[in-house]
Protein backbone atom coordinates (compact mmCIF):
# COMPACT_ATOMS: atom_id res chain seq x y z
CA UNK A 1 0.00 0.00 0.00
CA UNK A 2 2.30 2.37 0.95
CA UNK A 3 4.28 2.18 -2.72
CA UNK A 4 0.62 2.49 -4.41
CA UNK A 5 0.31 5.67 -2.36
CA UNK A 6 4.53 6.53 -3.78
CA UNK A 7 3.58 6.18 -6.99
CA UNK A 8 0.30 8.24 -6.81
CA UNK A 9 2.04 10.99 -4.94
CA UNK A 10 4.96 10.86 -7.59
CA UNK A 11 1.87 11.00 -9.75
CA UNK A 12 0.25 13.92 -8.54
CA UNK A 13 3.54 16.23 -8.44
CA UNK A 14 4.58 15.38 -12.16
CA UNK A 15 0.94 17.08 -13.03
CA UNK A 16 1.01 19.74 -10.44
CA UNK A 17 4.79 20.68 -12.38
CA UNK A 18 3.06 20.34 -15.65
CA UNK A 19 0.36 22.34 -14.99
CA UNK A 20 2.86 24.81 -13.38
CA UNK A 21 4.99 24.60 -16.91
CA UNK A 22 1.42 24.94 -18.59
CA UNK A 23 0.83 28.41 -16.94
CA UNK A 24 4.42 29.32 -16.83
CA UNK A 25 4.42 29.02 -20.77
CA UNK A 26 1.14 30.63 -20.86
CA UNK A 27 2.24 33.63 -19.29
CA UNK A 28 5.98 34.03 -20.49
CA UNK A 29 7.16 32.57 -23.61
CA UNK A 30 3.56 31.99 -25.49
CA UNK A 31 1.97 35.25 -24.07
CA UNK A 32 -0.22 36.36 -26.94
CA UNK A 33 -1.03 32.94 -27.94
CA UNK A 34 2.09 33.07 -30.34
CA UNK A 35 5.40 31.18 -30.68
CA UNK A 36 7.15 34.13 -32.09
CA UNK A 37 5.75 35.06 -34.95
CA UNK A 38 3.69 31.64 -35.38
CA UNK A 39 -0.04 31.51 -33.92
CA UNK A 40 -1.31 28.46 -32.58
CA UNK A 41 -3.98 26.52 -32.46
CA UNK A 42 -7.32 27.06 -32.79
CA UNK A 43 -7.15 29.03 -35.23
CA UNK A 44 -9.40 32.21 -36.75
CA UNK A 45 -10.59 32.58 -33.47
CA UNK A 46 -9.08 34.90 -32.06
CA UNK A 47 -7.78 38.25 -33.12
CA UNK A 48 -4.87 40.25 -32.45
CA UNK A 49 -5.05 44.17 -32.09
CA UNK A 50 -3.78 44.68 -35.24
CA UNK A 51 -6.54 42.45 -37.19
CA UNK A 52 -9.47 43.83 -34.44
CA UNK A 53 -8.43 47.46 -35.56
CA UNK A 54 -9.18 46.10 -39.64
CA UNK A 55 -12.56 44.67 -38.67
CA UNK A 56 -13.53 48.14 -36.90
CA UNK A 57 -12.87 49.97 -40.39
CA UNK A 58 -14.76 47.57 -42.50
CA UNK A 59 -17.74 47.56 -40.15
CA UNK A 60 -17.51 51.22 -40.55
CA UNK A 61 -18.58 51.34 -44.05
CA UNK A 62 -16.06 54.57 -44.60
CA UNK A 63 -14.55 53.06 -48.20
CA UNK A 64 -10.49 52.78 -47.88
CA UNK A 65 -8.34 54.53 -50.34
CA UNK A 66 -6.08 51.63 -50.84
CA UNK A 67 -5.36 49.07 -53.82
CA UNK A 68 -6.66 46.35 -52.53
CA UNK A 69 -10.57 45.80 -51.60
CA UNK A 70 -13.64 43.65 -50.48
CA UNK A 71 -15.17 42.19 -53.48
CA UNK A 72 -18.34 40.23 -53.31
CA UNK A 73 -17.47 37.45 -56.27
CA UNK A 74 -13.92 37.20 -55.76
CA UNK A 75 -13.61 37.88 -52.08
CA UNK A 76 -11.18 40.56 -52.68
CA UNK A 77 -9.82 42.32 -55.78
CA UNK A 78 -7.55 45.74 -56.78
CA UNK A 79 -9.55 48.79 -56.74
CA UNK A 80 -9.06 50.50 -60.01
CA UNK A 81 -7.83 53.39 -60.83
CA UNK A 82 -5.65 53.38 -57.59
CA UNK A 83 -2.18 53.55 -56.20
CA UNK A 84 -0.30 52.54 -53.19
CA UNK A 85 0.67 55.27 -50.44
CA UNK A 86 4.33 55.02 -52.10
CA UNK A 87 3.09 54.93 -55.70
CA UNK A 88 5.23 52.29 -56.31
CA UNK A 89 1.71 50.14 -56.97
CA UNK A 90 -0.52 51.41 -59.70
CA UNK A 91 -3.75 49.79 -61.18
CA UNK A 92 -5.41 51.44 -64.03
CA UNK A 93 -8.89 51.76 -65.30
CA UNK A 94 -9.46 48.15 -65.93
CA UNK A 95 -8.46 46.77 -62.53
CA UNK A 96 -4.89 45.45 -64.24
CA UNK A 97 -1.72 46.49 -62.35
CA UNK A 98 0.66 49.78 -63.86
CA UNK A 99 -0.79 52.97 -65.28
CA UNK A 100 -0.44 51.98 -68.77
CA UNK A 101 -4.05 51.64 -70.61
CA UNK A 102 -4.81 49.20 -73.38
CA UNK A 103 -7.55 49.29 -76.13
CA UNK A 104 -10.15 47.14 -76.07
CA UNK A 105 -8.68 44.69 -78.80
CA UNK A 106 -4.69 44.37 -79.42
CA UNK A 107 -3.87 46.30 -82.71
CA UNK A 108 -2.92 44.72 -86.02
CA UNK A 109 0.97 43.14 -85.30
CA UNK A 110 0.83 43.05 -81.56
CA UNK A 111 0.03 39.56 -79.21
CA UNK A 112 -1.81 40.32 -76.36
CA UNK A 113 -1.06 38.03 -73.02
CA UNK A 114 -3.71 37.94 -70.17
CA UNK A 115 -2.00 36.77 -66.57
CA UNK A 116 -3.71 35.82 -64.37
CA UNK A 117 -2.66 34.85 -61.03
CA UNK A 118 -1.40 35.48 -57.18
CA UNK A 119 1.53 38.11 -55.47
CA UNK A 120 3.65 36.56 -57.88
CA UNK A 121 2.33 37.56 -60.83
CA UNK A 122 1.07 40.74 -59.46
CA UNK A 123 4.67 41.07 -58.61
CA UNK A 124 4.31 42.17 -54.59
CA UNK A 125 7.64 44.07 -53.39
CA UNK A 126 8.66 45.68 -56.53
CA UNK A 127 7.49 48.54 -58.60
CA UNK A 128 5.11 48.71 -61.78
CA UNK A 129 7.95 48.32 -64.21
CA UNK A 130 9.93 45.51 -62.18
CA UNK A 131 6.72 43.58 -62.56
CA UNK A 132 7.46 40.37 -65.07
CA UNK A 133 4.65 41.21 -67.43
CA UNK A 134 6.08 44.67 -67.62
CA UNK A 135 9.10 43.23 -68.32
CA UNK A 136 7.65 41.64 -71.27
CA UNK A 137 6.18 45.40 -73.17
CA UNK A 138 9.65 46.98 -71.82
CA UNK A 139 11.94 44.34 -74.04
CA UNK A 140 9.37 43.39 -76.37
CA UNK A 141 7.30 46.20 -78.50
CA UNK A 142 4.80 43.47 -79.88
CA UNK A 143 4.10 42.45 -76.53
CA UNK A 144 1.01 43.67 -74.44
CA UNK A 145 1.21 41.45 -70.89
CA UNK A 146 -2.25 42.39 -69.34
CA UNK A 147 -1.78 41.86 -65.67
CA UNK A 148 -4.60 40.41 -63.86
CA UNK A 149 -2.45 39.01 -60.69
CA UNK A 150 -4.07 39.65 -57.33
CA UNK A 151 -2.22 39.48 -54.18
CA UNK A 152 -3.23 36.54 -51.89
CA UNK A 153 -5.40 34.88 -54.47
CA UNK A 154 -5.77 31.01 -55.08
CA UNK A 155 -6.27 29.68 -58.00
CA UNK A 156 -9.94 29.62 -57.89
CA UNK A 157 -10.15 33.34 -57.68
CA UNK A 158 -7.97 33.65 -60.34
CA UNK A 159 -9.99 31.61 -62.18
CA UNK A 160 -13.38 33.54 -61.63
CA UNK A 161 -11.55 36.72 -62.41
CA UNK A 162 -10.89 35.65 -66.10
CA UNK A 163 -14.76 34.30 -66.08
CA UNK A 164 -15.59 37.75 -64.96
CA UNK A 165 -12.85 40.26 -67.03
CA UNK A 166 -12.69 37.88 -69.96
CA UNK A 167 -9.68 38.38 -71.99
CA UNK A 168 -9.70 41.87 -73.55
CA UNK A 169 -8.77 40.07 -77.17
CA UNK A 170 -5.30 38.20 -75.49
CA UNK A 171 -4.50 35.01 -77.70
CA UNK A 172 -2.07 33.15 -74.97
CA UNK A 173 -2.95 33.24 -71.08
CA UNK A 174 -0.16 32.72 -69.09
CA UNK A 175 -1.76 30.87 -65.25
CA UNK A 176 1.30 31.99 -62.51
CA UNK A 177 0.73 28.81 -60.24
CA UNK A 178 2.47 29.55 -56.94
CA UNK A 179 3.31 26.29 -54.93
CA UNK A 180 2.19 27.13 -51.58
CA UNK A 181 -1.72 27.92 -54.13
CA UNK A 182 -2.53 24.33 -53.47
CA UNK A 183 -3.48 25.42 -49.84
CA UNK A 184 -5.53 28.07 -50.72
CA UNK A 185 -7.96 26.31 -53.00
CA UNK A 186 -9.29 24.35 -50.59
CA UNK A 187 -9.85 27.62 -47.90
CA UNK A 188 -12.92 29.77 -47.63
CA UNK A 189 -11.34 32.14 -44.61
CA UNK A 190 -7.92 33.06 -45.13
CA UNK A 191 -6.30 32.81 -41.27
CA UNK A 192 -7.01 29.57 -41.17
CA UNK A 193 -5.09 28.41 -44.06
CA UNK A 194 -2.45 31.53 -43.69
CA UNK A 195 -2.24 32.24 -39.27
CA UNK A 196 0.01 35.04 -39.70
CA UNK A 197 -1.95 37.24 -42.09
CA UNK A 198 -3.51 40.19 -41.22
CA UNK A 199 -5.75 40.06 -43.14
CA UNK A 200 -10.08 38.28 -41.83
CA UNK A 201 -11.10 37.48 -45.40
CA UNK A 202 -13.90 35.29 -46.83
CA UNK A 203 -13.16 33.93 -50.32
CA UNK A 204 -15.23 31.25 -52.75
CA UNK A 205 -13.98 28.20 -53.07
CA UNK A 206 -14.63 25.16 -55.96
CA UNK A 207 -15.53 21.61 -54.59
CA UNK A 208 -14.78 18.50 -56.97
CA UNK A 209 -18.41 17.06 -57.15
CA UNK A 210 -18.25 13.58 -59.78
CA UNK A 211 -15.24 14.94 -60.97
CA UNK A 212 -16.64 18.26 -61.87
CA UNK A 213 -15.84 21.48 -60.10
CA UNK A 214 -18.39 23.24 -58.40
CA UNK A 215 -18.68 26.80 -56.93
CA UNK A 216 -19.03 27.33 -53.24
CA UNK A 217 -19.98 31.38 -52.65
CA UNK A 218 -18.69 33.16 -50.13
CA UNK A 219 -21.60 34.50 -48.43
CA UNK A 220 -21.19 37.75 -47.53
CA UNK A 221 -22.42 40.72 -49.39
CA UNK A 222 -20.20 43.32 -48.22
CA UNK A 223 -17.36 44.20 -45.49
CA UNK A 224 -19.65 45.45 -43.17
CA UNK A 225 -21.27 42.17 -43.23
CA UNK A 226 -18.17 39.90 -42.98
CA UNK A 227 -16.68 41.97 -39.87
CA UNK A 228 -19.97 41.93 -38.21
CA UNK A 229 -20.15 38.48 -38.36
CA UNK A 230 -16.64 38.48 -36.84
CA UNK A 231 -17.72 40.68 -34.11
CA UNK A 232 -20.56 38.54 -33.25
CA UNK A 233 -18.89 35.26 -33.74
CA UNK A 234 -20.72 33.70 -36.50
CA UNK A 235 -18.09 34.41 -38.74
CA UNK A 236 -16.41 30.50 -38.99
CA UNK A 237 -19.89 28.98 -38.67
CA UNK A 238 -20.74 31.02 -42.04
CA UNK A 239 -17.76 29.58 -43.41
CA UNK A 240 -17.64 25.95 -41.98
CA UNK A 241 -18.93 24.23 -45.11
CA UNK A 242 -16.55 23.10 -47.30
CA UNK A 243 -13.76 24.59 -45.17
CA UNK A 244 -10.82 22.07 -45.56
CA UNK A 245 -8.79 23.71 -43.35
CA UNK A 246 -11.48 23.88 -39.94
CA UNK A 247 -10.12 22.17 -36.99
CA UNK A 248 -6.61 20.23 -38.66
CA UNK A 249 -5.78 19.86 -36.09
CA UNK A 250 -8.46 19.53 -33.35
CA UNK A 251 -7.60 20.60 -30.22
CA UNK A 252 -10.21 19.53 -27.44
CA UNK A 253 -8.64 21.94 -24.74
CA UNK A 254 -9.20 24.83 -26.78
CA UNK A 255 -7.16 27.75 -25.23
CA UNK A 256 -6.58 26.45 -22.16
CA UNK A 257 -3.50 24.34 -22.51
CA UNK A 258 -0.37 26.01 -23.89
CA UNK A 259 1.31 22.88 -24.10
CA UNK A 260 -1.37 21.27 -25.99
CA UNK A 261 -1.03 24.32 -28.17
CA UNK A 262 2.61 23.62 -28.94
CA UNK A 263 1.64 20.15 -29.91
CA UNK A 264 -1.41 21.26 -31.88
CA UNK A 265 0.94 23.82 -33.40
CA UNK A 266 3.54 21.48 -35.22
CA UNK A 267 1.00 19.28 -36.32
CA UNK A 268 -1.16 22.07 -37.66
CA UNK A 269 2.05 23.43 -39.37
CA UNK A 270 3.14 20.39 -40.43
CA UNK A 271 -0.51 19.73 -42.47
CA UNK A 272 0.06 22.93 -43.99
CA UNK A 273 3.17 22.21 -45.81
CA UNK A 274 2.37 22.61 -49.83
CA UNK A 275 5.43 19.56 -50.06
CA UNK A 276 3.14 16.90 -48.09
CA UNK A 277 -0.28 18.60 -50.16
CA UNK A 278 1.29 17.80 -53.17
CA UNK A 279 2.55 14.54 -52.71
CA UNK A 280 -0.51 13.26 -51.76
CA UNK A 281 -2.39 12.30 -55.05
CA UNK A 282 -5.31 11.53 -53.63
CA UNK A 283 -5.60 14.55 -51.39
CA UNK A 284 -8.41 16.72 -52.28
CA UNK A 285 -5.91 19.94 -52.43
CA UNK A 286 -4.26 18.27 -54.78
CA UNK A 287 -7.14 17.11 -57.03
CA UNK A 288 -9.00 20.31 -56.64
CA UNK A 289 -6.01 22.50 -57.69
CA UNK A 290 -5.61 20.06 -60.65
CA UNK A 291 -8.76 20.23 -61.60
CA UNK A 292 -8.69 23.83 -61.58
CA UNK A 293 -5.83 24.57 -63.88
CA UNK A 294 -7.65 22.21 -66.09
CA UNK A 295 -10.51 24.09 -66.30
CA UNK A 296 -8.70 27.32 -67.02
CA UNK A 297 -7.29 25.71 -69.93
CA UNK A 298 -10.38 24.96 -71.45
CA UNK A 299 -11.73 28.28 -70.90
CA UNK A 300 -9.42 30.40 -71.48
CA UNK A 301 -9.49 28.09 -75.14
CA UNK A 302 -13.29 29.09 -75.06
CA UNK A 303 -12.39 32.78 -74.65
CA UNK A 304 -10.51 32.60 -77.92
CA UNK A 305 -6.79 31.86 -76.31
CA UNK A 306 -4.91 30.13 -79.14
CA UNK A 307 -2.43 29.05 -75.92
CA UNK A 308 -2.21 28.54 -72.65
CA UNK A 309 0.98 28.36 -70.07
CA UNK A 310 1.04 27.87 -66.30
CA UNK A 311 4.03 29.27 -65.05
CA UNK A 312 5.19 27.36 -61.57
CA UNK A 313 6.40 29.63 -58.98
CA UNK A 314 8.61 28.75 -56.15
CA UNK A 315 8.12 30.31 -52.59
CA UNK A 316 11.20 31.99 -50.89
CA UNK A 317 11.81 28.42 -49.07
CA UNK A 318 10.93 26.07 -51.10
CA UNK A 319 13.88 27.65 -53.74
CA UNK A 320 16.46 27.59 -50.87
CA UNK A 321 15.88 24.00 -50.42
CA UNK A 322 15.75 23.62 -54.44
CA UNK A 323 19.51 25.07 -54.09
CA UNK A 324 20.44 22.57 -52.02
CA UNK A 325 19.83 19.75 -53.51
CA UNK A 326 18.66 20.54 -57.45
CA UNK A 327 15.33 18.91 -57.05
CA UNK A 328 12.14 20.09 -55.98
CA UNK A 329 9.56 17.99 -54.64
CA UNK A 330 7.10 19.29 -57.50
CA UNK A 331 9.16 17.81 -60.48
CA UNK A 332 7.21 15.46 -61.86
CA UNK A 333 4.22 18.57 -61.88
CA UNK A 334 5.75 19.20 -65.67
CA UNK A 335 5.63 15.93 -66.59
CA UNK A 336 1.41 15.17 -65.15
CA UNK A 337 0.44 18.89 -67.11
CA UNK A 338 2.27 17.93 -70.20
CA UNK A 339 0.53 14.78 -70.61
CA UNK A 340 -2.48 16.71 -69.92
CA UNK A 341 -1.61 18.73 -73.16
CA UNK A 342 -1.07 21.45 -70.95
CA UNK A 343 2.46 23.69 -71.81
CA UNK A 344 4.18 24.08 -68.44
CA UNK A 345 7.23 26.69 -67.19
CA UNK A 346 9.19 25.57 -64.34
CA UNK A 347 11.12 28.51 -63.40
CA UNK A 348 13.10 27.09 -60.39
CA UNK A 349 15.76 25.84 -62.69
CA UNK A 350 16.79 29.03 -64.57
CA UNK A 351 16.19 31.34 -60.97
CA UNK A 352 18.99 28.64 -59.11
CA UNK A 353 21.27 29.20 -62.21
CA UNK A 354 20.93 32.87 -61.88
CA UNK A 355 21.63 32.80 -58.68
CA UNK A 356 24.61 30.68 -59.01
CA UNK A 357 25.81 32.62 -61.69
CA UNK A 358 25.76 36.33 -60.01
CA UNK A 359 25.61 38.12 -56.35
CA UNK A 360 22.21 39.91 -56.95
CA UNK A 361 19.75 38.21 -55.20
CA UNK A 362 16.41 36.77 -57.36
CA UNK A 363 14.16 37.53 -54.10
CA UNK A 364 13.17 40.09 -52.23
CA UNK A 365 11.97 39.18 -48.74
CA UNK A 366 9.16 36.82 -49.77
CA UNK A 367 8.89 37.73 -53.56
CA UNK A 368 10.60 37.75 -56.57
CA UNK A 369 13.08 40.95 -56.89
CA UNK A 370 13.66 42.68 -60.14
CA UNK A 371 15.94 40.92 -61.50
CA UNK A 372 14.10 37.46 -60.23
CA UNK A 373 11.28 39.00 -62.65
CA UNK A 374 13.32 39.48 -65.39
CA UNK A 375 14.39 36.29 -65.58
CA UNK A 376 10.56 35.22 -65.41
CA UNK A 377 9.89 37.85 -68.59
CA UNK A 378 12.58 36.35 -70.36
CA UNK A 379 11.97 32.83 -70.16
CA UNK A 380 8.16 33.32 -70.79
CA UNK A 381 9.33 35.58 -74.07
CA UNK A 382 11.77 32.52 -75.27
CA UNK A 383 8.65 30.32 -74.84
CA UNK A 384 6.67 32.54 -76.66
CA UNK A 385 9.13 32.00 -79.13
CA UNK A 386 9.35 28.43 -79.28
CA UNK A 387 5.67 28.67 -79.49
CA UNK A 388 6.16 30.34 -82.95
CA UNK A 389 4.27 33.17 -81.49
CA UNK A 390 6.93 35.80 -81.61
CA UNK A 391 9.76 35.71 -84.10
CA UNK A 392 13.14 35.38 -82.58
CA UNK A 393 14.83 36.82 -85.48
CA UNK A 394 12.56 40.07 -84.92
CA UNK A 395 14.37 43.32 -84.15
CA UNK A 396 13.81 43.96 -80.28
CA UNK A 397 14.88 47.15 -78.10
Amino acid sequence: MPKVRSIVARALLALAALAILDVGLSLSVLRGGKLGKRPLPPFGVEFDAAQRAILERMESGVAEERVTIFDRDLGWCVRPASSSASGGTNINARGMRGRREYTPMPQAGRLRLACFGDSFTFCDEVSDESAWPAMLERDEPRLEALNFGVPAYGTDQALLRMRREGLEGASVVVLGLLLENIGRNVNRYRPLWTPRTLAPLAKPRFVLAADRLELVPQPFANPVELARAAREGSLLASLAEHEYWSGRPRLWTGRASSIARLAAGFFAYRERDPRRLWLDEGGEPRRVTLALVESFRAEAAALGARDFLVLLLPMREEFDDFLADGRGYWSELPGHFSAQGIECLDMAPALAAAAGASQSSTYVLAHLSAAGNELVAREVRAWLVRRAHLDAAADRR
